[in-house]
């Protein structure tokens, strides 16, 4: 195993608090339990603006353990610009961003440095996902572009042998396009050099923008099948026309981006059509077209515009 530094952790892991308190205590605590001590692990904290001064809880909860920073936002950065944020005071040869409502349940961290360590060429790699229930859920994916839009999961895959299927049963460490980003475990000089979270992003799809430009430099993404965690996400309150349409900004923000512009002209013509037909059976969907017609592509119209800053959470 790589020696680090005196000072310097193997790993760091950074999470995002927002109005999770326990959480985020639960987290921290799972990965204490499975993580062995030959392992080094710092904790960088980083709150969201939470209510309820959950920042000042998070604050006097670890202001005695030496191997824990807690940051506090004033405002609410979104996932990528919060991950950000804590990847600025993470000093470890590998960073782990995790979410608040993840839990460890064996140790994860031994074997992903080793992997990690002797596949200098990988860039990133996750672990299976299992729901409360402990059932498997989908834990990597392909990139969504205009043949997996237009024609589907199935017609990507005959044309392209290449890209495991999502719910694939695979049994060896496999290279995939993406992995899900409840836990990315990243080579910390890959990360940087491939400029790490898109602040502009402020939900859904970081992934998706982090790996393809990872593999843009040479960089691969891995998938590690026989290491689990629990994923404790919260189910959808129903049809939620705000998140709706913060999925779509990201989603064609990132194919702009990514895949240029003729690409990102055939997706967002498709998705016009596509909720067009829709709205006419479901009023549920007319926002949506409408949002998708006349500024869906603009990230001006994204709730990170919506958020307020707080005020005085360093007293």
């Amino acid at each position: 195993m790589e020696k680090t530094t005196s000072t310097q952790p193997h790993v760091s892991v950074i999470i995002l608090n927002y109005n999770t308190f326990q959480l985020t205590l639960d987290c921290v605590a799972s990965i204490e339990k499975y993580t062995p001590a030959n392992i080094t692990v710092e904790y960088i904290l980083v709150d969201n603006a939470s209510a309820n001064d959950e920042g000042k809880l998070l604050q006097k909860t670890f202001e005695n353990q030496t191997d824990c920073k807690v940051l506090q936002s004033k405002i609410n950065l979104g996932f990528g610009a919060g991950n950000v944020l804590g990847a600025q005071q993470a000093t470890g040869l590998y960073f782990a961003f995790i979410n608040s409502d993840v839990l460890f349940t064996e140790n994860c961290f031994s074997e992903m440095v080793s992997f990690m360590e002797t596949n200098k060429n990988v860039g990133v790699c996750g672990i299976q996902i299992l729901n409360a229930e402990g059932q498997k859920t989908i834990s990597q994916r392909p990139f969504e572009g205009v043949r997996y839009k237009l024609f589907g999961k199935k017609f990507l895959y005959k044309t392209d042998s290449k890209i495991p299927k999502i719910n694939a049963e695979l049994k060896a460490p496999t290279q995939v396009d993406f992995v899900i980003g409840s836990f990315m475990f990243f080579n910390a000089n890959a990360y940087r050099e491939c400029g790490g979270f898109d602040p502009n992003i402020f939900l859904y799809y970081e992934e998706f923008d982090l790996c393809y430009r990872l593999k843009k430099l040479g960089y691969k993404t891995f998938f590690l099948p026989n290491l689990n965690y629990i994923h404790l996400e919260g189910k959808s309150g129903g049809f939620n026309i705000l998140m709706k349409k913060e999925h779509l900004l990201s989603y064609l923000y990132v194919v702009r981006k990514n895949l240029g512009f003729s690409k990102f002209w055939i997706i967002k013509n498709y998705l016009v059509i596509t909720y067009f037909f829709k709205a006419v059976f479901k009023p549920k969907y007319r926002p949506l077209f409408k949002f998708l017609l006349f500024r869906g592509e603009s990230l001006a119209h994204s709730i990170r515009h919506q958020q307020k800053q707080l005020q005085n959470i360093s007293e």
